[in-house]
């Protein structure tokens, strides 16, 4: 009977540890069929970075993925262009467009409503052409974003030019530069592209065969972007969607752990024309975000800031990582003495709504030798405030071109009643826009903007800007020709059509610029008295005449022409180079894809969104 006692309490310790492990298992730490929990991250370590502002950020812990701009490429077709075409095309990209075109046909509607050509007809035309569509899709992309896009006819096709060509709706794919055959047009689609093509109208005429459909490219497909731990770890990982959501909105969900080595990151709306600025701020937020935190951080920034040789770019990044709640620590620093301080703390303000900002950007836009004046314009153009660019009307007469352009375009953004905007519709389609006209309100020196970049736009700065007379020009394709002469009230004007069978009655336009620019872009439609009122000309070749016609041509139009600065080039990008020939197995099939040279400047289908006035 002595032992009882001990194997009783050997029994009473064995059934405690069963319930304790089962309770255990209960709350998930251990048991079988169950996934163990993480332990608790370990406080961070701080890692040793060259700026101080941002130890303990995201940015110190996590590196941004691919950033490089996607290549997205397809094949389109491109109609309208007389005689200037060609049938040519390999044999599996033109049963791919015959394929396309025709669930596109089938898909409008009613047989009755049906285009009566048949896509293969449509193809052997010369009236139409064959072309390899290339466009870049930036990280961060949202679905909708819209994109510039080139169009370039088949290497080896007898296409003599795309002038006043519009290319018909097409898929763009990732680009792969190792598919051959059919797999140059397989693949996810993740873009579309439509509209009119621009054309260099400076260009040699072998240019011709290369264009443009500006903002005529939107991406189908989001494209996210990844953040890299640098030490993969799963409670960071979460930590850090944790803190992402917490700064920009957990509905729906900005960042998303996707395994221990990396999170992806959704751009949120309000950043949707401008991803990079997102992810700016993301690498900049803080891994922890309680007051007491951001209070010694605020502290630390107000420091750092005023200090010489300070890195004012992340220091203001910082700022808008930790958002409005730093507003008031920061108000005291939008007079600092230092300019660049001041510039750069009031710019975070003004992007977090902080209207006692505003004043203080202005002023910085308004000072000729401010160092920081050009992005106070633009930063006072992309503010949300409706009265943020109000005080800037006075910079459209500036000397200074570049201030005109920047001030213009950040009164554009907020609907100036400065600016005057008028839409013409495309001569081979009208549910398209041809080109956008502002006529500026401007005292200053007459002066012509032409925009290279997303949204076809002519600027015209001054309502009265005269045209000369008396004057003779002749489009070199003689497309259109005007004349007046000595006495003459008027211009008279006149047009051709691309093969040379058609030639327009005359129109008379009064001597000033935004009627001469008004006759040459409208649709060829007759008035109410029966006479004919515009030529329905392009935006390349209005551009071409006003560039003959203006100071640096023969000076009948008394204004400087000043075109967009910014490249397509730089849009698009280096071609890749091919190593070998793109084309199908059988020479017979049509003519090889060869190397693509690098692209420089010089209505919706259903589904696809509108084209923004951007």
């Amino acid at each position: 009977m002595s032992g009882f006692p001990s194997r009783f309490a050997m029994l009473v310790l064995f059934f405690t540890a069963a319930a304790l492990f089962a309770a255990g298992c209960m709350d998930g730490k251990a048991g079988w069929g169950r996934k163990e929990a993480l332990p608790p991250e370990p406080p961070p370590k701080p890692l040793q970075s060259p700026v101080p502002a941002l130890v303990d950020t995201i940015g110190a812990h996590a590196l941004l993925g691919s950033m490089e701009r996607q290549r997205v490429h397809g094949f389109g077709l491109v109609v309208g262009l007389g005689e200037d075409g060609s049938s040519n095309c390999p044999t599996t990209i033109r049963e791919y467009l015959i394929d396309y075109l025709s669930k596109q046909r089938d898909a409008r509607g009613p047989r009755r409503n049906r285009q009566r050509v048949s896509p293969a007809r449509l193809i052997d035309s010369s009236n139409t052409a064959v072309v390899e569509v290339v466009g870049l899709v930036p990280p961060g992309a949202r679905k909708g974003m819209r994109l510039d896009v080139s169009v370039e006819a088949i290497p080896g096709s007898e296409t003599r030019s795309l002038e006043r060509g519009l290319l018909l709706p097409c898929e763009l794919r990732v680009f792969d530069p190792s598919a051959v055959g059919k797999g140059m047009v397989t693949g996810k689609i993740v873009a579309r592209a439509f509209g009119p093509v621009f054309t260099n109208p400076f260009a040699s005429d072998a240019d011709v065969r290369r264009g443009f459909v500006l903002g005529g490219g939107y991406t189908t497909e989001e494209r996210t972007i990844r953040l890299v731990l640098n030490e993969p770890s799963f409670p960071r990982a979460r930590r850090m969607e944790r803190r992402i959501n917490e700064r920009f909105g957990h509905s729906p969900k900005v960042a998303e752990a996707g395994s221990m080595a990396f999170v992806i990151l959704h751009t949120p709306t309000q950043f949707a024309e401008r991803p990079e600025r997102f992810t700016e701020i993301v690498t900049h937020l803080y891994m922890q975000g309680h007051p007491a935190y951001y209070e010694d951080r605020l502290n630390t920034l107000n420091k750092m800031i005023a200090e010489p040789r300070a890195a004012y770019e992340h220091i203001a990044l910082a700022y808008e990582g930790i958002g409005r709640v730093a507003i008031p620590r920061m108000q005291s620093l939008y007079l600092h003495d230092n300019i660049s301080v001041s510039f750069y703390v009031a710019r975070s303000g003004l992007r977090m709504r902080d209207v006692t900002a505003l004043p203080v950007m202005t002023q910085i836009a308004l000072a000729e030798e401010h160092l920081h004046r050009f992005q106070a314009i633009r930063e006072l153009g992309a503010s949300d405030f409706p009265q943020a660019g109000l005080q800037l009307a006075p910079l459209l007469d500036s000397e200074d071109v570049e201030v005109r352009i920047a001030a213009y375009e950040a009164l554009r953004e907020h609907s100036h009643p400065a600016i005057r905007t008028r839409l013409f519709p495309f001569a081979l389609d009208g549910r398209h826009t041809s080109f956008v006209l502002d006529v500026v309100d401007s005292l200053g020196e007459p002066m012509i903007y032409v925009r290279l970049t997303r949204t076809p736009r002519l600027v015209i700065f001054g309502a009265r800007v005269p045209v000369r007379i008396p004057m003779f020009y002749t489009h070199p394709q003689q497309w259109v020709t005007l004349n007046a002469v000595d006495d003459a009230r008027d211009i008279t004007l006149y047009g051709r059509s691309r093969t040379g069978a058609w030639l327009s009655e005359k129109i008379s336009a009064p001597p000033r610029l935004v009627d001469v620019i008004t006759s040459l872009a409208e649709l060829p439609v007759e008035d109410d008295e029966g006479r004919l009122r515009g030529l329905g000309l392009g935006y390349a070749q209005v551009i071409q005449v006003l560039k003959s016609l203006c100071l640096d041509g023969d000076g009948t139009i008394p204004a400087r022409l000043v075109m967009e600065t910014r490249s397509l080039t730089d849009l698009l990008g280096p071609a890749p180079r091919r190593e070998r020939p793109e084309t199908d197995a059988s020479p017979s099939d049509g003519p090889v894809l060869s190397e693509r040279r690098d692209a420089s400047p010089a209505g919706a289908p259903s589904g696809a969104p509108e084209r923004p006035d951007g």
